[in-house]
């Protein structure tokens, strides 16, 4: 049976599983038999008739006979237009004609210029193609995604979806990826090719935007694909150099051609986790299964790009290949012995593993792709599924023997690269809690291992939940920090775990005492109060003058401080009030003009947690602002003070104006909102 127009399929598929009820059986049947009788058109995805010279001689004859139709007489501007179709969008001319006539059914064309005559036709074609795409992208999405509905239906779809895959439909998407980007007629067009079509809507859209789009829908079914049917070798192989080839091509500003890339990078990815999670030993189609391909996609892995972003996106595939080398390690290949298999494998995973850590594939993967602006922007769904697939890859990777052998040596290297004291800066900046802001270089794999799990956390804090694997990692990275950069890395993380009741918890029980010597509850309020009676003393002495507060110090106070009030603002209402029954140490530093005023800001941002703890808590902030803080001094209109106090108005005007950073005031400001709230 000949396959439903894409609009009529839209139609079915839309309405069965994008309504706002469940489907009807009337409506599951519709689908299903849409989705089988749409199978041909899927298989050949986006694959139309290519022009030949008797349909242009017949076109240009100016009559033309279409199936199902009487025979269609031509003027010269329907000849002009057809074949001006054929050749910038390497369609058949009859097809180019059929276009035509739809184009006439949906917008009169008679009166109308021959260009806006072109523009609406390869416009209503363009459609077409949405339609089909779409039509794909929300049965896969469903398939994968959609966990309420009817759990036959998706079965079944999922079967057909699984069968077109096997019958080359995944090898189709790929192709298309790549070459719906060339300049030629099959694609972006040529250069010389006319560069708008007119939409439904009738608005004026660029030719490249559209294509663009099909490719981003395409790599987005892609990477769904996987969730269905694993890729195999030659797939595998084949989207790895598509990869190369969109990430050698990306402009940063690009956010389209950015989730490309994503798309075709999370395809591989997921293969990856799921070929080394799979349990099945017998399936003979998972990559990891072909001994031959694991050395030959091995050998292409481990080559190194001259273009530093296709390296970075090569480099987060090489670390999810060093995760399917570590699970499926103990799988034999052909008729090498077991010790021989396994001494080769571990050969190749040491030397992944030391390539992933000395290029730095943890902080590419946070920075380009997961803080970036493309990948939030992207759809929800598909963001969904590439964050949790990160967190899969990383706890695969965080809980195997072999790579926390890896992460124990990085660390290691960290604390002996990096110098326990940072240079000095002035202390009324307020710079970022990055090393490279406070004087050291941030280009340790072991800081930015600990910022990328935490990234992902902070996008999906319900991934913390019953995870032992993160909370293993947890305890050992916290151990014996020597340096300030690791110290406000590890302490970033516990902050973003702290971002629920249940890791608000945890990591309260981490800074009892009990897990870590020197990193606790007990070090920041000590540190506290031993810089205030160090202050103390030199105010007391009449030559002294009070002493530069060491940026390291205060860049790891203001860490502390961040997880005490995620700790604080997130814990459990009736277990928070017995944790913290001293606050007083919180308020000492703040009358001294040597804290810089992005310490006093973490400082009162803290301190206003507690306000809402409860009633007593609150009056005692009260008591202590009004006994610490710095007091606002008001002189009468037409005088002046006598003498320049340091009080909260100079350190605006002269401290923090200066650096046009208000965090010292704006934390007072909303302290003092809470507190009479």
């Amino acid at each position: 049976m000949a396959p439903p127009p894409p609009r009529e399929l839209l139609a079915v598929v839309e309405a069965a599983l994008l309504g706002p009820a469940p489907a009807s059986p009337a409506q599951r049947v519709e689908l299903l038999h849409a989705v089988r009788d749409a199978a041909s058109a899927f298989r050949a995805l986006l694959s139309y008739p290519v022009p030949k010279a008797s349909d242009r001689t017949q076109v240009e004859a100016k009559e033309v006979r279409l199936s199902d139709m009487p025979p269609i007489t031509l003027d010269d501007t329907d000849v002009h237009t057809a074949l001006k179709l054929s050749d910038e969008l390497n369609l058949n001319e009859i097809e180019c004609v059929r276009l035509l006539v739809s184009a006439n059914r949906e917008w009169v064309l008679y009166g109308r210029e021959p260009l806006e005559i072109y523009r609406l036709a390869a416009g209503l074609w363009y459609m077409e193609r949405r339609d089909l795409i779409t039509s794909l992208y929300i049965l896969l999405r469903s398939a994968v995604l959609d966990q309420g509905l009817d759990a036959v239906l998706m079965y079944e779809i999922q079967n057909q979806m699984e069968a077109l895959f096997s019958d080359g439909l995944r090898q189709r998407i790929i192709t298309l990826v790549k070459e719906l980007n060339r300049e030629e007629p099959s694609g972006i067009g040529r250069p010389s090719s006319e560069r708008y079509v007119l939409d439904f809507r009738g608005a004026l859209v660029e030719r490249r935007a559209i294509v663009s789009r099909e490719r981003l829908s395409l790599s987005h079914c892609l990477a769904l694909s996987a969730l269905i049917k694993l890729m195999g070798p030659k797939e595998v192989k084949d989207t790895f150099s598509i990869l190369k080839d969109c990430a050698a091509e990306v402009n940063e500003n690009s956010t389209v051609e950015l989730q490309i890339t994503y798309g075709v990078l999370f395809s591989l990815v997921i293969t990856f986790v799921s070929d080394a999670l799979s349990n099945s030993h017998e399936k003979t189609s998972l990559p990891s299964s072909d001994s031959s391909f694991r050395h030959e996609f091995h050998e292409l892995v481990m080559k190194t790009c001259n273009d530093t972003t296709a390296e970075g996106f090569v480099g987060v595939v090489r670390l999810a290949w060093a995760v399917l080398l570590m699970l499926t390690q103990d799988r034999n290949s052909g008729r090498d012995s077991v010790i021989n298999a396994s001494s080769r494998a571990l050969t190749d995973i040491w030397s992944c593993l030391d390539t992933i850590c000395r290029l730095n594939a943890f902080k590419f993967l946070r920075e380009r792709v997961m803080q970036a602006a493309a990948y939030q922007n992207d759809d929800d769904d598909i963001v969904y599924m590439y964050t949790g697939y990160a967190h899969k890859l990383m706890m695969c990777f965080l809980s195997h023997p072999t790579s926390r052998d890896k992460i124990k040596e990085i660390k290691e290297k960290a604390m002996n690269a990096l110098s326990p004291y940072s240079l000095p800066r002035d202390h009324r900046e307020d710079p970022n809690i990055s090393g490279e802001q406070i004087g050291q270089p941030t280009n340790q794999p072991f800081v930015s291992l600990l910022e990328l799990v935490g990234e992902i956390y902070q996008k999906e804090p319900e991934l913390v939940h019953g995870n032992e694997e993160l909370w293993t990692f947890v305890v050992y990275a916290g151990e014996d920090h020597t340096n300030t950069q690791t110290l406000v890395a590890f302490l970033g993380l516990l902050s973003t775990l702290a971002s629920s009741d249940v890791g608000a918890a945890k990591v309260y029980e981490l800074l009892q005492g009990k897990i870590y010597r020197s990193v606790g509850w007990n070090t920041l309020f000590d540190c506290l109060s031993i810089y205030e009676e160090k202050f103390k003393k030199s105010l007391q002495s009449p030559t002294s003058m009070l002493p530069d507060f060491p940026e390291a110090d205060a860049q790891a106070l203001v860490a502390y401080l961040a997880v005490l009030q995620k700790v604080v603002e997130n814990g459990n209402p009736s277990e928070r009030r017995k944790w913290f029954p001293d606050i007083e140490p919180l308020f000492k530093l703040l009358s001294y003009e040597n804290v810089p005023p992005y310490l006093k800001g973490a400082l009162r941002n803290s301190i206003t947690a507690f306000v809402k703890v409860s009633p007593q808590l609150k009056d005692a902030v009260w008591s202590y602002l009004e006994q610490y803080d710095l007091p606002v001094v008001t002189v009468p209109p037409g005088q002046h003070a006598a003498t320049q106090v340091y009080d909260m108005r100079f350190e605006l005007n002269e401290v923090e104006a200066r650096r046009e950073s208000y965090p010292s005031t704006i934390s007072f400001l909303n302290l003092v909102n809470a507190l009479i709230a």
